[in-house]
């Protein structure tokens, strides 16, 4: 009898086992469900893996992005995977502006149909729809109107000092300086660099931010320091569209796609449009002297899409629309909201604890991102 009570017993709380097992797995799922669909409708978590922003964002933030605005969707990848998944996106409350940080699943480097990485980038919209797009000594024009720049955009310039109070060599170690660093927003010190003009003097190149140049210019050792331009009779090969002898400083007039242009075809702009019709979905070739688009002979192509033109704030340092092309409008996720949380990522975050919590950047947590 004691046996078989025990028994009973046994099974009694195996079986309570299993439930409360069960239960918590679904508690689990239904936490993973909501916490997708929030992530996928309305409010998305990013952090900042490269500098191509900077220092208006800093490597190490931790941010929120409103994704309502801009229609919400269900997840476009399987979680933590490139997987594609076909997705249904919500109605926008509005679209992309000129000025919105945004992040965007990035749309293929220049000559990709499809995109290698399926990943998404961080940056800052530029030109809407049928905007033109120049820039002139690394200034950037939108429609013929000098856009508004970001109080902490950058760019690297070329500094000359006075020998007699600071040799180049000595600068390139002051640049180094955390101190130095920290009186003036220094965060991009991959790229500095000595260089010499066509005249054969030499001078360093450094990046700042707008906001910390002009006080950098007071220093005595300092003869003066200006953005460091490309000339436009250097053409950079890596540059968007094919074929055009444009660099990053020196760039257009391009106007932006926008749904219903037509484009005339030529064999001088063919290299020009031959991805972005591609990625519109259809088959596009040149036989002889004649266009064919999904094997019909044309000399016309309709645009079917909105298109938009970002770049980075740390102008110099951002591969960005300059380089592969425009994003289309299905292809925006969301707009910067705020900071949630940011630290120095140079600090292992399973190191030493006090390094750890000494890198907190607090004054940024919570910060809107404008």
């Amino acid at each position: 009898m004691a046996s078989t009570l025990g028994k009973k017993t046994q099974k009694k709380k195996q079986t309570s086992s299993i439930e409360e097992k069960a239960k918590s797995f679904g508690s689990l799922v239904l936490t993973l469900i909501v916490v997708l669909f929030i992530q996928s409708f309305f409010i998305q978590g990013y952090s900042t893996p490269t500098g191509s922003m900077l220092n208006t964002i800093l490597i190490g933030d931790k941010m929120f992005f409103n994704q309502f605005l801009y229609g919400g969707s269900t997840p476009r990848n399987i979680p933590f995977t490139e997987i594609r998944l076909p997705y249904i996106q919500l109605p926008a409350i509005r679209d992309p502006r000129k000025g919105d940080i945004i992040n965007f699943e990035f749309p293929g480097n220049r000559e990709e149909v499809e995109a290698s990485m399926k990943v998404q980038y961080l940056k800052r919209c530029v030109g809407e729809p049928g905007d033109t797009i120049l820039i002139k000594d690394a200034m950037l024009y939108v429609n013929g109107i000098k856009f508004p720049e970001a109080p902490a955009m950058q760019y690297s310039y070329r500094v000359y000092l006075d020998p007699s109070k600071m040799t180049n060599l000595k600068f390139m170690g002051l640049l180094q300086n955390a101190e130095f660093q920290q009186k003036y927003d220094i965060t991009d010190i991959m790229n500095n660099r000595e260089e010499k003009d066509d005249s054969g003097r030499t001078f360093i190149v450094a990046t700042f931010p707008n906001n910390k140049i002009e006080e950098f210019r007071k220093n005595a050792f300092v003869k003066s320091a200006e953005i460091h331009v490309q000339p436009s009779s250097r053409p950079d090969p890596k540059i968007f569209p094919m074929n055009k002898l444009w660099n990053a400083d020196n760039y257009g007039p391009l106007v932006v796609p926008k749904l219903g242009d037509v484009i005339t075809l030529t064999a001088k702009n063919y290299m020009e449009w031959d991805t972005f019709i591609k990625r519109e979905g259809h088959k596009f070739e040149m036989r002889g002297d004649k266009f064919y688009i999904d094997g019909n002979e044309t000399t016309k192509y309709t645009v079917e899409h909105n298109y938009y033109f970002m770049m980075g704030d740390n102008r110099h340092n951002s591969l960005d629309s300059r380089f592969w092309g425009f994003v289309k409008r299905k292809e925006i996720v969301g707009k910067a909201w705020f900071t949630y949380f940011s630290w120095d990522s140079k600090y292992d975050l399973f190191g030493e604890f006090g390094k750890l919590i000494g890198s907190i950047r607090w004054d940024r947590i919570g910060m809107p991102i404008k």
